[in-house]
C-alpha cells in the first residue's frame, strides 16, 4: 500500500478543502495533523484514522486499506437499504441528514462496498422505523455446508473410538485454545473426539475441531457450534471462514490481508471488524473452517 494512499483518501472526504475546520468538526489536533499531512512520509496514526472513521461514519478497513468489502451480506444489505430508501421517497441527501452521512458515504453502503456497523445498522432501522434484522431479509438463506459429523464422548482418551479406515476418522475435539502454529495438540486439550466422514474429510490430515463461542458469524455459525478447521489450509481465499487465534481465543471470521495487517470480517452486522497488526501478532491463522456440526 504506498504512503500516500491513506491521504488520498483522506482528501476525498467532504469538507478538507479547509484543513482547520475539518480538524475542528473531527476532534484532531490541527497542528499536528497539518504537519502530518505536508510531511506525507506514511499514514495517520491509529487513533486518528478511528476518529476519521467515526466521524464520517465510514469503514476503517477501506480507510486504511483501500479496499471495499463486497461480501453477499454487504450486497444483502445494501440493496435492502436502496429499495427502502426509495419507498420512503427519500434521496440520499435526505436519508444522509436523518443518519448524519454525506451522500458519498451513503451510497458507498447501498453499493455494498462497506461492511455497516452495529450503531449506523440501529440508527438506520430506527429512521425506517423497521427492526434492523430487517435489513437480512431478502428471500434466500446463507449456504452452510454441513458434513455428516457425529459425537463421541469417551470416558478417557485412552477409550477415543476405534473406527473402520474407509467409513471414517477421528477428530480431536478441543477446548478453545487452539494456537496458530502449535504442530501438536496436547491431551489436557483434548474433550473429546468428533468423526469425520471421510467423504468430507477428503484427503486433509491435520484437522481438529472446537466449539463456536460468540454470534460474530451469525447466522451462518452459532455459539456452540461446533466446527472442524484443515490446520494445513491457511491460503486466504475470498468468502471462506477462518480460525483466527486472537486475543487469546479463537475466533472464526472471513479474512483478508493487506500487507502486514489481517482484517476480519464477521457476517453478523451487530459485530465489529478486527485488525490484527501481523508485526505484533505473527501467523495467527489457525487454518480454514471445512465444516460444522450443528444442534438443532
Amino acid at each position: 500500500m504506498p504512503k500516500t494512499r491513506v491521504w488520498e483518501r483522506i482528501g476525498s472526504l467532504p469538507g478538507n478543502n479547509n484543513l482547520a475546520d475539518f480538524c475542528r468538526k473531527v476532534g484532531l489536533n490541527y497542528e499536528k495533523f497539518k504537519k502530518s499531512h505536508r510531511r506525507n512520509n506514511g499514514p495517520p496514526d491509529s487513533i486518528t484514522l478511528e476518529k476519521i472513521a467515526r466521524h464520517f461514519r465510514l469503514d476503517l478497513g477501506w480507510l486504511i486499506t483501500g479496499i471495499t468489502s463486497s461480501s453477499p451480506l454487504n450486497q444483502r444489505i445494501g440493496k435492502k437499504l436502496k429499495r427502502l430508501r426509495k419507498k420512503n421517497g427519500w434521496s440520499l441527501e435526505e436519508m444522509g441528514k436523518r443518519v448524519s452521512l454525506f451522500p458519498q458515504v451513503l451510497q458507498n453502503y447501498e453499493n455494498g462496498n462497506w461492511s455497516i456497523s452495529p450503531d449506523l445498522l440501529n440508527d438506520l432501522a430506527e429512521k425506517m422505523n423497521i427492526p434492523p434484522n430487517e435489513f437480512l431479509k431478502e428471500g434466500d438463506t446463507f449456504p452452510v455446508q454441513v458434513p455428516e459429523l457425529k459425537i463421541y464422548q469417551p470416558r478417557s482418551i485412552a477409550e477415543a473410538p476405534a473406527i473402520k479406515g474407509e467409513d471414517y476418522i477421528s477428530i480431536p475435539l478441543t477446548a478453545s485454545s487452539i494456537a496458530a502454529g502449535q504442530p501438536i495438540i496436547q491431551e489436557n486439550n483434548i474433550e473429546d473426539y468428533v468423526l469425520l466422514h471421510i467423504r468430507a474429510a477428503g484427503k486433509k490430515k491435520n484437522l481438529v475441531a472446537s466449539r463456536v463461542d460468540g454470534d460474530s458469524m451469525e447466522p451462518m455459525l452459532h455459539s456452540g457450534d461446533i466446527v472442524v478447521i484443515d490446520r494445513d489450509d491457511k491460503k486466504l481465499l475470498k468468502n471462506r471462514i477462518f480460525a483466527i487465534f486472537y486475543d487469546e481465543g479463537l475466533t472464526a471470521k472471513y479474512v483478508e490481508s493487506q500487507k502486514n495487517l489481517l482484517i476480519l470480517r464477521p457476517i453478523n452486522p451487530n459485530s465489529q471488524v478486527q485488525i490484527i497488526n501481523l508485526n505484533e501478532h505473527p501467523d495467527p491463522i489457525v487454518g480454514r473452517v471445512i465444516g460444522a456440526w450443528k444442534e438443532l
